[in-house]
């Protein structure tokens, strides 16, 4: 019998109860247990069920977009559409050990599952969830390894007129199978915990990422220095070589904003210590690169080194704070200082404790925090982590066994960082950057995709990497541009800074043992590539401090696949090598070497060659070319876009912001302006100007509306591409004459451009 509930519906079979909640209209979750309630959920999940207008009828629940048939006998679910299609039938269930098996229905592709190198599309293939140091236990990521840094349970099913996602929260190792062991079925499991998933449904793929938004949260706005060219290595060992970078970056015209220490800054690896005689007058350099526009980060991890006499030890044991073994003594692994322990950051008072250590560097001057290891990596270990029999404890008390907790254990570390971050720099938004990560782990740090190798594979395989991260999420990613393990070339580096200028982290990075891969490490040719896609950054830094600001408020992603805008066309839903950037900016990067030209597919409508101005019909393949120096770019007709004066780093100096329209469609942009830095956006202070250009091919309207202006608002400059500079021009009324690339200067942010062809 189905029995309503305050949060939705319970059906209980014998001893074993389904619990029905819904957080939308298309927003479901089924959860089973042998308990009489609805299970706790895991740290992923934010949001609360909703109160949604249902119906009960027998065995099926209707939402306003949703019909929901339970089996009473098995517990099984059928979902079906308002017009009656089928969308997800349930083959088997198991609670026991969970697992689901859904019949492959009509999903052309499926997509998501955050971090994996693969394909975008995952039909035909399984995988599993299990954070891991993937260099600790293979010589070379590759498309065997199914476990990686990062365990996000959730996927896409996708066909060209309907979209669903499924989010299995539970934090044991998961497994999904995705129509490779049976051909018409797509299932997935856990080694423990509960059957426990949310069905999120919509006709756009779109808007299926932002309901998995909802469930899970979106990033918070990031800094927008952040968003500027990052130099990394292990390592700058002193303070000679890091000065002696930062410098030659002015020197040789390159914008660059962050610069990292790694692990050799600390005294033999002892976390939250800075080796005085490497970097000597720490605090007085790290005041001196500020002054050159640079912001520092270090790196942090989990193991503390077991010492007599280290204080964070001492006192990290004298409160009982360490993860224990399944003897109930403080579990130690081996990772760089050798001998560690590993704090239990499921407690919020460990997680305090550990944000309170970061006090110290802050008020050195460093400005963002680096979390690596923290899978947790364990040398001593045939896995490379700490043993699953390992136990945490809850705030409560309860004992909790690592292999629940382990997927969760990098989270719950970002957890603490950033809130110590925000609590002792209240009114400066915190960076930090991690490696292993949950669901749910885009609230609290930006993501790279870990220890990658300079080969022309790993660069391919990061694109469809990056959109499935973004899919899942995450939007505030990147890979260590050049390859981090292995030795780079010029080639190699020209083209990967070529993908990098269009990721949100932008990091050069590379390991100790291998030929430095700084932008002039490989002669004059690469230099000038390298510093021209930095500068492309620059150029574009507004409009994806804009983006970003969009996916903080929605989830969706910066690095969209082109199904995401095109989803209706088969041919985009297995396109690897090519993607959006927002909406209207298409970026076709070269992945192969010696490659001088591509094939690329044009979606439909109208696009402009970025680099000529040619426009091209969109709906086919074009053979483009692709000289070293040349990335294949696409804007779309009816795109407006901000673009900046390139600086040595964003603040720098007040700019011109031009804006760029591209007649040939209507279109619309709403630019955010804040100060990028503090929190002072949550209580008003920024402005909002709102463009739209109208195009009915004989008239070009374009006009600028001011939202709300908080925030200086600076001069602009507009560029109307696809227009004759001979046509008849007035602005706010007055004749106008144009220059030959017909740009215009603006003195206020409200006008009126009339363009007669």
């Amino acid at each position: 019998m189905i029995r309503k509930t305050t949060y939705g519906y319970t059906v209980e079979k014998k001893d074993l109860y389904l619990d029905i909640a819904f957080y939308a209209d298309n927003i479901v979750r089924f959860a089973y247990s042998t308990e009489e309630k609805l299970p706790d959920s895991t740290l992923a999940v934010i949001a609360k069920p909703q109160k949604t207008e249902v119906e009960l009828e027998a065995n099926v629940i209707k939402t306003n977009q949703l019909k929901i048939v339970i089996d009473e006998d098995t517990l099984k679910v059928s979902i079906y559409d308002l017009e009656g299609n089928l969308l997800s039938r349930d083959k088997a269930i198991s609670t026991d050990k969970p697992k689901v098996e859904k019949q492959l229905i009509w999903e052309n592709g499926f997509y998501g599952v955050g971090e994996k190198y693969a394909w975008l599309n995952k039909k035909g293939t399984e995988t599993a969830n299990w954070n891991t140091d993937v260099l600790g236990v293979a010589p070379l990521h590759n498309p065997r390894l199914k476990e990686y840094h990062t365990s996000i349970p959730f996927y896409i099913g996708l066909d060209n007129e309907k979209a669903y996602g499924i989010y299995f929260d539970n934090s044991h190792r998961t497994y999904f199978d995705f129509g490779k062991t049976k051909d018409d079925v797509v299932s997935f499991s856990a080694e423990g915990g509960n059957l426990d998933y949310y069905f999120i449904y919509d006709k756009k793929v779109s808007e299926v990422v932002k309901g998995y938004s909802l469930l899970t949260g979106t990033m918070p706005l990031p800094r927008k220095d952040f968003l500027g060219y990052q130099q990394c290595r292990w390592s700058y060992e002193n303070r000679e070589q890091l000065m002696e970078v930062a410098t030659r970056m002015r020197k040789e015209g390159i914008p660059c904003d962050v610069l990292y220490l790694d692990i050799d800054y600390m005294v033999d690896y002892k976390v939250f210590t800075v080796d005085s005689e490497k970097f000597n007058e720490f605090r007085e350099m790290l005041k001196r690169l500020k002054g050159m526009g640079y912001k520092v980060v270090v790196i942090i991890d989990p193991g503390v080194k077991v010492e007599e006499g280290y204080s964070v030890y001492e006192d990290g044991k004298a409160r009982d704070y360490y993860v224990k073994d399944a003897e109930g003594k403080d579990y130690v692994g081996e990772v760089w200082p050798g001998d560690a322990v590993f704090p239990d950051f499921l407690r919020k008072e460990v997680r305090e404790w550990w944000a309170e250590l970061h006090k110290d560097l802050l008020e050195d001057g460093v400005e963002g925090i680096w979390n690596d290891m923290n899978e947790p990596s364990d040398f001593s270990t045939e896995t490379k982590t700490i043993p699953e029999d390992c136990v945490h404890k809850t705030d409560d008390g309860e004992e909790k066994l690592h292999s629940e907790i382990h997927n969760m254990y990098g989270t719950l570390e970002a957890i603490g960082t950033y809130e110590g971050l925000r609590k002792l720099q209240p009114n400066k938004r915190p960076f930090l950057l991690t490696r292993a990560a949950f669901a749910g782990c885009q609230r609290y740090a930006a993501l790279w995709t870990g220890d990658n190798s300079s080969i022309w594979e790993h660069l391919e395989s990061s694109m469809p990497m990056f959109m499935n991260l973004g899919l899942s999420g995450y939007t505030f990613i990147g890979a260590d541009v050049g390859g981090f393990d292995g030795d780079s070339n010029g080639e190699l580096l020209a083209r990967w800074t070529q993908l990098g200028a269009f990721t949100p982290l932008f990091r050069n990075h590379s390991a100790q043992g291998t030929i430095n891969q700084e932008p002039w490490c490989f002669g004059e040719e690469t230099l000038e590539i390298t510093k021209k896609y930095i500068k492309l950054r620059y150029e574009f830094i507004t409009y994806l401090y804009n983006l970003m600001r969009h996916s903080s408020l929605t989830g969706e992603p910066v690095m969209r696949p082109l199904f995401y805008h095109y989803q209706n066309d088969e041919k985009t839903h297995n396109i690897n090598d090519q993607f959006l950037y927002g909406e209207n900016i298409m970026v076709c990067p070269i992945v192969r070497p010696g490659a001088d030209r591509r094939m690329i597919y044009i979606p439909e409508g109208e696009w402009y060659d970025y680099w000529t101005g040619e426009k091209i019909e969109g709906g086919q393949y074009i053979i483009k070319e692709a000289p070293i120096d040349i990335l294949p770019i696409y804007v779309k007709a009816g795109a407006i876009l901000p673009k900046d004066e390139v600086v040595e780093f964003v603040g720098q100096e007040e700019k011109t912001l031009h804006i760029h329209f591209y007649a040939g469609a209507n279109g619309e942009y709403d630019l955010y302006l804040d100060d990028g830095m503090s929190f002072e956006y949550e209580d008003g202070v920024y402005s909002l100007v709102k463009f739209t250009m109208e195009d009915n091919k004989e008239k070009l309207v374009i006009k600028s509306e001011v939202n709300k202006d908080n925030y200086k608002i600076p001069a602009l400059k507009l560029h109307i591409h696809g227009v004759d500079n001979k046509a008849n021009v007035t602005l706010n009324g007055e004749n106008l004459e144009v220059n030959e690339d017909f740009t215009v200067d603006v003195d206020k942010a409200e006008f009126e451009l009339v363009v007669e062809r």
